[in-house]
């Protein structure tokens, strides 16, 4: 929920409570005045009453009763009531006076009536104008508030939306636009100096990381030419071809190790721009075509299942890399004499392999350097290698086991 959505439920939530009980208030508070009115004039027409029994009252009608009631003194009450119009046959709110006024043996009763309906329809007029107007004013006000919050949070969203577009390999600044609210000044100047603290250490991580792959290659490759040498010779025991041939492959492993997290650098520096349109279909033919001696030596049968054609914009280099590191990773973790399904269908590409279970959940297997117990030769960089690239390149992909079968889905 945005700031402004929230902060206007807020609002109308608070000024509806509030005026819901003001308006209650002000309502009681006027039928509290108007029957007080009442009761004054009913008790001026009881003494004018009792002072001029022969007196009439047009505002007023008048009762005398006598009841058998012996009192000390004289008493009043004062009460709502109902009373059905002869004329017009319809119910119309009366205040009522009953005035007990001790005699010789007796009582006498006065009993005053007067119509409420004037005071009625002003009661209705005040409540009407004490909703009307403060919805009115609520209302204005919301609009006001609600204008002025959106403006001052203008310079947030700019922020915010220029932040969305930093890209750390890009040599631009972010150029908030100024305010002339200081908490927002302060946050431009905390994200203006985090910029420029960020940009100058992704330089120095980018230039480390590349002079340490560099600087490896070089030694490692003599490393690996001196053992060739070594091994070469004539005068070696079994045993230490054996330590030279262990020695070969370490280096080896090695240098893969490092080529593997050079590429991962290049992607998450975004190396990779250049993008066009890759047809999925043939490009799968032509790795297929090149991974067939390993196809052959495991004993796999391949089955490609295709229902349409499947092009998608993206760099052709990690392309190419996405589809031969998916392709290892099923022909590596199979079995013997099993089998890769290649299924295409409308904007998904999936590929699936029988396996052994993974021993590890699966949300696991895109992590780096996860390694399957089974095949201890992996490097465990492939499938991160994989997922990487398909962030970049805006493609879903997903993994689930059934029983013996590993599914890998790509959706473009």
């Amino acid at each position: 929920m945005k700031l402004l959505t929230k902060t206007g439920l807020n609002f109308i939530s608070a000024s509806i409570f509030f005026f819901f009980i003001g308006s209650l208030g002000g309502y009681y508070f006027i039928r509290f005045a108007v029957n007080k009115m009442f009761n004054n004039e009913l008790l001026e027409a009881q003494q004018q009453v009792e002072n001029q029994p022969n007196s009439s009252l047009t505002y007023a009608d008048v009762s005398i009763d006598t009841l058998q009631l012996k009192i000390t003194q004289s008493q009043h009450t004062f009460t709502d009531t109902i009373i059905q119009n002869k004329s017009s046959q319809k119910y119309e709110f009366y205040r009522k006076l009953n005035y007990y006024k001790p005699a010789e043996n007796n009582t006498i009763r006065y009993t005053i009536i007067r119509s409420t309906a004037p005071s009625d329809l002003m009661v209705m007029k005040f409540t009407l104008m004490l909703t009307v107007f403060p919805v009115i004013f609520f209302l204005i006000l919301y609009l006001v508030n609600r204008a002025s919050t959106r403006y001052s949070l203008t310079v947030f969203y700019d922020t915010i939306n220029k932040l969305k577009a930093f890209d750390v390999n890009k040599d631009n600044r972010l150029d908030l636009m100024t305010s002339d609210i200081d908490e927002f000044e302060q946050l431009n100047e905390v994200f203006n100096a985090m910029d420029k603290k960020i940009k100058e250490d992704y330089i120095r991580l980018k230039e480390y990381t590349g002079n340490t792959s560099h600087e490896l290659q070089t030694p490692l490759a003599i490393i690996n030419a001196k053992l060739d040498e070594l091994i070469q010779a004539d005068n070696l025991t079994e045993e230490q071809i054996k330590t030279i041939a262990g020695l070969i492959e370490t280096t080896n492993r090695l240098s893969k190790t490092n080529q593997a997290l050079i590429f991962l650098a290049k992607l998450d520096n975004r190396v990779f721009a250049d993008a066009e349109l890759v047809n999925f279909n043939e490009l799968i033919r032509k790795q297929l075509e090149n991974l067939e001696p390993l196809i052959e030596e495991a004993g796999l049968k391949v089955e490609i299942i295709s229902t349409s054609q499947l092009s998608s914009t993206m760099n052709v280099s990690l392309a190419h890399t996405l589809i031969l590191n998916l392709l290892k990773n099923a022909i590596r973790h199979n079995i013997s004499n099993g089998f890769i399904k290649i299924r295409f269908d409308n904007n998904k590409l999936q590929i699936s392999n029988s396996g052994l279970p993974v021993p590890y959940e699966p949300e696991k297997l895109f992590g780096r350097f996860q390694k399957n117990s089974q095949h201890p030769q992996s490097l465990g960089i492939g499938l991160s290698i994989v997922k990487r690239i398909c962030d970049i390149s805006a493609i879903s992909i997903s993994y689930e086991q059934h029983d013996n079968e590993h599914i890998f889905e790509l959706t473009f």
